[in-house]
Formats: structure tokens, sequence, C-alpha cells
């Protein structure tokens, strides 16, 4: 019950930042990153990482197999051993400890230092092999 309510308040965070956004930035794709991500409460991180874990079961339930995107895929197979604090932890990491990188939407960090999918950069700024 207690996730359920998170969940929705989350939810009610993201719709009321994201429609602010989006009047003023219209035509533009409104991706959180670090800026957004250290103004809101764990809780609601948490939301925000459930909210994705539901989107990513929801479309390997509406697709065929093998038709599911590869991000749903990563988080559907990758992250299914992590837990939602987990990952929450994650991204509160790397922001933290790269603050040049607020810029960095919160999908590509999971998806950077969370999964095969993306790897992460090297120190330099190129991609590790």
């Amino acid at each position: 019950m207690r996730q359920t309510v998170i969940l929705i308040l989350g939810l009610a965070l993201i719709c009321t930042l994201t429609t602010g956004s989006l009047a003023q930035e219209k035509g533009k794709a409104f991706l959180w990153d670090g800026t957004h991500w250290a103004q809101i409460p764990t809780d609601a991180k948490a939301a925000y990482m459930f909210g994705i874990g539901n989107l990513a079961d929801f479309e390997r339930g509406a697709n065929p197999p093998g038709r599911l995107g590869c991000i749903s895929r990563a988080f559907v197979d990758e992250l299914k051993s992590k837990t939602v604090m987990e990952l929450v932890q994650v991204v509160d990491k790397f922001y933290k400890e790269n603050p040049d990188k607020m810029n960095r939407s919160v999908i590509e960090v999971v998806l950077r230092q969370s999964t095969s999918l993306c790897p992460p950069e090297s120190p330099g700024g190129e991609k590790k092999k």
C-alpha cells in the first residue's frame, strides 16, 4: 500500500514538473536530469524508478517476444536483480561524483552505470570498450 501511495505521489510530481517544462519548450522531449533529480525527495526518486520499471514491464507484456525495445529489455532483464533503492543510490552517487554532468538524463545514468546496454564512459569522456 505504501509503495502505491509513493508511486502515485511520484507520478503526480512528474506530471507537474513535465507540464511546466513542456509549456516552455514546445516540441522538445523532456528528460529528467541531475538538476531535477537533486530537487526531489528519495520517495519521489523511488517512484520515478518504479514508473520506468512499470513501463518496461508493460512494453514486455504488450509486444511479442523479440520485439521489445532495447531500453525496456535492459530494465526488465538486466536490472531485475537490483532493487529500486539500489538504482536510486547509483544515480545519487553518479551526480554527486560528477557535478559537471548534471545535464545527463537520469535514464542515461541508470543505463550506463547499471547495464551492459550503454557502457560507462572513461574519465576522459571516451566510451569504454
